[in-house]
């Protein structure tokens, strides 16, 4: 009895370690594939129009020259390609955090370069200004203020319209395309 059990044991240990084996295997060989469809899957059409119109995803740049950038500029999060249907590349889009507070917190954007070097679009991932005041910094309105504006060099405070009561998160949200227009000056132009 005790040996059958030593011989059960031993052939349910080779099974799971060959299961294992294959699992592991069909992870890596899937990983990116995975990947490239959950961020399909993630990105929503309004953002992917509101930052570079006619893009159907955001593609993930180089990790190491990501990270280089990253240990360079605190506040940027990520440099991604957007591409159309066909897969044509149709300009950068630039990730970053605020580097001014807003009246709550940081905001973090998405801003759209075209291959000209002009904002494309721009779309607010995350804030916490108040409703209805600071807030407004994600309208349309307030965001399509930047569309077209250059991205040689930094834009004042003077060249953009401010929302009327929400100087911090007006300030903020500048500082964020500051940064994008700066990390794109710097590693992509």
């Amino acid at each position: 009895m005790k040996n059958n059990f030593v011989r059960l044991a031993g052939v349910l240990l080779i099974i799971g370690a060959v299961s294992a084996g294959v699992l592991a295997w069909l992870n890596d060989t899937t990983k990116d594939l995975i990947a490239q469809n959950e961020a399909m899957a993630s990105m929503d059409p309004a953002v992917l129009e509101a930052v570079m119109p006619g893009s159907v995803l955001f593609k993930e740049e180089d990790a190491d020259f990501v990270e280089t950038m990253k240990a360079e500029n605190k506040q940027f999060v990520n440099l991604l390609t957007a591409v159309d249907a066909s897969g044509n590349v149709l300009g950068k889009v630039v990730r970053t955090l605020s580097t001014i507070k807003g009246f709550n917190g940081d905001i973090e954007i998405y801003v759209g370069f075209s291959p000209d070097g002009k904002i494309t679009g721009t779309s607010v991932l995350s804030h916490s200004e108040t409703e209805g005041l600071g807030s407004r910094v994600t309208t349309p309105e307030f965001r399509e203020q930047f569309v077209g504006k250059d991205a040689s060099g930094e834009i004042s405070e003077s060249d953009f319209d401010a929302i009327s009561g929400a100087t911090y998160s007006s300030k903020s949200f500048l500082s964020a395309i500051n940064n994008a227009i700066a990390v794109y000056a710097e590693y992509v132009k």
